[in-house]
């Protein structure tokens, strides 16, 4: 398996890019939104990589972060989801988009990739749901939350990583809180949370 490549990018197509490692040419599939960010042929690149293969297909497909390289096999593990709309997905939004619809049970966002339909789309928030909860939240329960402090400033981060501003966040949590605190797991807090940023 194929997990990165650092190079030189020799060629640009439309979905594609062909990157020279000590002479080897490795064409690698990317999404629009990884093409638009890559640098010109002659640069150096570096591409966290996956490595498809099939009986009549051996392809790889580029990200520039691992981030990105993580969520695309998340996609991969739901039925129906191929490469190429797994892809698709990722190009739709930047990736904290995408994940905060996950998480908030909003397939309409993945329903306008092309060659992703209403019942797709659902069964992709259906089955990653619980699976990015867990990515974000860890095994944690709410009798094991920790302290407060800890906790609010755990559900910080993640609000953060879903694209708020802090103020924003700070306020959602100071609300999900009830100014009091109480024993809120982080995964209760942002839940709370995305609810009355969703309201704003």
């Amino acid at each position: 398996m194929i997990a990165s490549l650092q190079g030189t990018v020799l060629q640009r197509a439309a979905e594609s890019v062909i990157v020279d490692v000590h002479g080897v040419g490795y064409q690698v599939t990317v999404g629009n939104r990884t093409f638009s960010q890559l640098p010109r042929p002659g640069e150096q690149v570096h591409l966290h990589t996956y490595t498809y293969v099939r009986e009549d297909a051996l392809a790889l497909f580029g990200f520039l972060s691992p981030d990105e390289l993580t969520f695309f096999k998340l996609l991969l593990s739901v039925k129906g989801i191929g490469p190429k709309a797994g892809l698709a997905i990722i190009s739709r939004a930047e990736l904290r988009l995408l994940k905060r619809a996950i998480l908030q049970e909003d397939a309409a966002l993945l329903a306008t990739v092309p060659g992703i339909g209403p019942k797709t789309a659902a069964r992709v928030v259906l089955e990653l749901k619980g699976r990015l909860k867990d990515e974000m939240f860890g095994q944690e329960t709410p009798a094991a939350a920790g302290p407060v402090g800890e906790a609010v400033a755990r559900a910080l981060e993640v609000l953060t990583g879903l694209g708020y501003s802090a103020g924003e966040a700070r306020d959602a949590l100071q609300k999900a809180t009830g100014g009091n605190g109480g024993t809120h797991s982080v995964e209760q807090l942002v839940t709370v949370a995305l609810r009355g940023l969703d309201r704003g």
